[in-house]
């Protein structure tokens, strides 16, 4: 289950994956964090400071309240930052070059 705490950045990120052809990446990413894990689990997404990227904090439902399991980012990575190079403005590392999202934690 996603939670969106974004205040319009998810819809705004959306709106740019669409103009540029990779709404359908965008969407899987979001599908796999919606997803995660065997157990009943929330994704709730925040803004981040990097551009077209969203952070994100994982909880696990354990007799009946949500409890904290970790954190990470969905950064948007191109050649704005090296393809995922680790230089700003996502200050991010890809082990292969990247062009899009990609779930870090």
């Amino acid at each position: 289950m996603i939670v969106d705490k974004t205040d319009g950045k998810l819809q705004s990120i959306k709106a740019f994956a669409a103009q540029h052809d990779k709404l359908k990446q965008f969407e899987e990413q979001l599908d796999y964090l919606a997803n995660y894990g065997q157990q009943e689990t929330q994704c709730i997404l925040y803004s981040d400071f990097a551009p077209q990227s969203l952070r994100f904090v994982m909880q696990q439902k354990v007799d009946g309240e949500w409890h904290y399991w970790f954190n990470g980012g969905l950064i948007f990575h191109g050649s704005h930052d090296g393809f995922g190079s680790g230089s700003a403005p996502t200050l991010s590392c890809c082990l292969n070059p990247t062009d899009g999202w990609s779930v870090r934690t």
